[in-house]
């Protein structure tokens, strides 16, 4: 399908196929992720689980992955309300989780997006199986990309191939550190071509930092990151936790990223986890007037 054929993807939308934007960014080459933007139907984003690369060691989509998944798709939201293919960058993503993700294909459709200028809030539903398994917010600036680079799309053609990492855990490569968690910078990492750091992979990190901080009988509820800086992906990104409160049911973290200078951070989340067992997520849909 081409911008040419009777089904038009969004103006807003970069490339001539539905996935050309999509298969140039590193990261999301990486992660096999695939997105439908046609006019008229939803915006509709996924990761395969057969591709190791996005699963934890169980063999389900991993959180991190899914947090990716999130970034990119919240992004492409965006696109659809635009005149003309335009940069962006992140500036925050909130997650919240419905229980464990499946070992099945996860995809994140997009609900809303409210533009404020050059502001836009992005929502979406990430589903799995026909069932909601999490809910995705982000904020984007329009016109700017990580770096302060303004009014230039991503001119990348190459194409990379998906991770061969046996996890997601692999394809971030952190490792304990004596600050934290620390990630060393991979080709397949990068969002923005700065090169920056994808927001996603980011995410992913600060994620990972803080579930293997806490105990396995806690289970993530929600992660919260505000992106305050580019993080240059020819650079180390370091992970430190920073526990607020840890109860009989629940633990909030903080989770710094920083590349060298903890004073100086390029990233911070908030996560709460909990111990209760998960349920049964039930949508309810409730009258709109």
């Amino acid at each position: 399908m081409s911008r040419h054929d009777p089904e038009k993807l969004y103006p807003g939308f970069p490339g001539t196929e539905p996935d050309d934007h999509i298969r140039t960014i590193p990261a999301c080459a990486a992660l096999g992720m695939t997105q439908r933007a046609i006019i008229g139907q939803p915006v509709l984003t996924t990761l395969d689980a057969a591709l190791p690369a996005v699963c934890d060691a169980q063999g389900r989509i991993s959180r991190g992955a899914a947090l990716v998944l999130a970034d990119q798709a919240t992004a492409g939201g965006v696109f659809t309300t635009l005149p003309r293919p335009t940069p962006m960058m992140t500036l925050d993503l909130r997650v919240d989780w419905f229980g464990p993700l499946p070992a099945s294909p996860i995809s994140c459709t997009i609900d809303e997006v409210t533009r404020e200028g050059d502001l836009a809030l992005s929502r979406g539903r990430l589903v799995a199986d026909g069932k909601p398994v999490g809910a995705a917010t982000a904020r984007y600036l329009i016109g700017s990309m990580p770096g302060g680079t303004p009014g230039r799309m991503d001119e990348r053609h190459d194409v990379l191939p998906p991770s061969p990492a046996a996890t997601f855990a692999d394809y971030l490569g952190a490792d304990a550190s004596p600050d934290g968690m620390t990630m060393q910078p991979r080709v397949e990492h990068v969002g923005a071509p700065l090169p920056a750091y994808h927001g996603g992979v980011i995410a992913g990190l600060l994620e990972h930092a803080g579930v293997s901080s806490i105990d396995a009988a806690f289970r993530p509820l929600d992660i919260e990151i505000r992106f305050l800086a580019p993080a240059l992906a020819t650079l180390p990104l370091v992970a430190r936790v920073v526990p607020r409160r840890i109860g009989r049911r629940a633990i909030t973290l903080d989770i710094e990223a920083h590349q060298g200078d903890p004073n100086r951070p390029v990233a911070l989340a908030r996560m709460l986890a909990i111990t209760d067992p998960a349920g049964d997520p039930v949508r309810h849909d409730l009258p709109h007037g």
